[in-house]
């Protein structure tokens, strides 16, 4: 048995090739300070991730504010930059955003960024959240307005219950 030579491929198409145009990347640089001079504070940030248990992780000291870097960050076009931060701890005692209940809508809060350039952020409001009821994909939200969400414990302590009760959220938009 002999086999006759298969026909030769037909020649392919000429095809006009020019480099590709990506869209340029908007690079924009972390948070690492925030100040909100009306109740006097001023705390380094972090930037963070998701911890074990699936929240997000939170710097242990409590004069740390941790800052979710899957997020916006400040200076970002559209979203929710969240930073969160401990109320007290066993190890450093009652920490600096205790003073958050002190503030009222209105008031600044300023996030520096880590090339110098500055965010400002007017307080919309201050709300206890059952921790339960709390909705993440509100309070992470990638796209909408520019606000920014600083998270911390809030409502009663629960020593049986595993701590406090809610989360107090001060939201506020930029200015």
């Amino acid at each position: 048995m002999t086999s006759e030579p298969a026909d030769p491929l037909p020649a392919a198409p000429s095809v006009r090739a020019r480099p590709a145009e990506l869209p340029s990347a908007t690079v924009v640089p972390a948070p690492v300070r925030v100040t909100i001079a009306s109740i006097g504070l001023e705390l380094p940030v972090r930037a963070v991730g998701v911890a074990a248990d699936g929240q997000m992780e939170l710097p242990a000291n409590p004069s740390v504010v941790g800052w979710y870097r899957f997020g916006p960050a400040p200076g970002d076009r559209e979203g929710s930059v969240v930073l969160g931060g401990h109320l007290d701890s066993r190890e450093y005692g009652v920490g600096p955003l205790v003073g958050l209940r002190k503030l009222r809508p209105g008031a600044v809060i300023e996030v520096a960024a880590a090339n110098g350039s500055k965010v400002r952020y007017r307080v919309e409001g201050v709300r206890d959240v059952d921790k339960q009821r709390l909705a993440v994909g509100e309070l992470f939200a990638r796209t909408g307005p520019r606000l920014l969400q600083l998270v911390t414990c809030g409502g009663p302590y629960d020593a049986n219950g595993g701590g406090y009760r809610d989360n107090l959220v001060v939201t506020a938009s930029e200015q």
